[in-house]
């Protein structure tokens, strides 16, 4: 498989200012960050438009942090002007993908409707985060739903076996979705058959996917973690430039 290429959309803002100043800062951002829960540590660090805020970035989300490193904040910077959440712009700045180099054999193909919007799904069947997920997709239509079944063993042990149960099943998305929405065990008990779930524990960890469910839309991006259904609406009919 080609290596998965990360999307850097151009943002002039994120370069701008001082370069003295950002190094002065970003010092004392490093030092606050290392106190932080591992949950919000940074892997990158960006200038905002906003003099003295800065936003930190890792695979969970993106928040906000001012230079004295006081104050850490979870919100959205928005530009008025160009219809623009700053916020969500920096956070798919560095981990949105392309996705037409993911391997969709490795994923359950699901078409609602006319199959119009499409979304790339990384869950754990254990995840109840996931299982709501679930429930929630099935009320949308006009969908074209690939997910790639993984597990994040250090929480669910048994996950990755029921994976791999799941998609040796003689009908493995009707498993996949009884499971989950029904708690209905997989009457497949061998993971003899040939799956991909082993190769998407790699893949996982190649797109740095540490969260279910990990979901990426049509334009490659990425939104961690269950939001409202508001917001997943607004996710799966994406424009590349817009305001949340």
């Amino acid at each position: 498989m080609k290596k998965l290429t990360i999307l850097a959309p151009i943002l002039t803002w994120l370069v701008l200012g001082s370069p003295i100043s950002f190094a002065d800062d970003l010092d004392k951002i490093n030092q606050a960050a290392q106190q932080f829960p591992r949950e919000l540590k940074p892997e990158f660090i960006d200038k905002t438009p906003i003099e003295g805020l800065y936003a930190l970035s890792n695979a969970r989300g993106t928040y906000l942090m001012d230079a004295k490193s006081k104050y850490l904040i979870k919100g959205k910077i928005l530009d008025i002007n160009n219809q623009l959440n700053l916020t969500n712009a920096i956070y798919q700045k560095h981990y949105a993908i392309n996705p037409k180099q993911l391997p969709l054999n490795q994923a359950f193909k699901e078409v609602k409707g006319n199959g119009k919007h499409v979304i790339y799904v990384f869950a754990d069947p254990d995840c109840p985060a996931c299982q709501a997920f679930q429930a929630i997709s099935e009320e949308m239509d006009n969908m074209t739903i690939y997910t790639f079944p993984f597990a994040l063993t250090h929480l669910h042990p048994t996950a990755l076996t029921t994976a791999k149960k799941i998609w040796c099943s003689k009908e493995p998305l009707k498993a996949w979705k009884e499971y989950l929405i029904e708690d209905k065990k997989p009457k497949q008990q061998s993971t003899d058959c040939s799956n991909p779930i082993d190769q998407n524990m790699d893949l996982t960890k190649k797109l740095n996917i540490s969260i279910t469910p990990t979901v990426f839309n049509s334009l490659g991006h990425r939104m961690a973690g269950l939001e409202t259904e508001e917001e997943f609406e607004a996710f799966i009919r994406p424009q590349k430039v817009q305001l949340n």
